[in-house]
């Protein structure tokens, strides 16, 4: 399993996010050109190939990642509140957010996008990724 099916397993335990997940809502890379425009959706995107990470004895004994999690909804509330629980998910996997990020909101597509980036790490000696 990648590390982009364990953050999305996680995502489906919160109901807010599970519903959105419903319509179609959660993918990796890029928002769905199918979905509807008003519709929110989160967008799971690796920055970086996973890396190796803490050696001992010059062999790696896990593996670091970099993800970006973009939110778009037409309402900045509902944004928000879907933001808190993409961070609750990753905090439940050990990701903790970079500094930076987006908090905007785009008149041509009538959206407003929460894009946080959060590092994290497998578990130690899990390099299955």
């Amino acid at each position: 399993m990648s590390m982009m099916d364990k953050i999305f397993e996680e995502f489906l335990k919160s109901e807010k996010l599970k519903a959105i997940d419903d319509f179609g809502g959660i993918k990796d890379f890029m928002r769905p050109e199918e979905l509807a425009s008003n519709a929110s959706s989160v967008v799971i995107i690796p920055l970086t190939s996973p890396e190796q990470d803490s050696f001992a004895s010059d062999t790696p004994l896990r593996k670091k990642f970099l993800f970006q999690i973009n939110v778009e909804t037409t309402d900045y509330d509902e944004t928000k509140l879907i933001a808190r629980e993409v961070e609750k998910a990753m905090l439940a996997l050990s990701f903790f957010q970079q500094s930076g990020g987006l908090d905007e909101y785009f008149e041509e597509t009538g959206r407003y996008v929460d894009a946080r980036t959060y590092r994290g790490f497998s578990d130690i000696y899990d390099l299955d990724y």
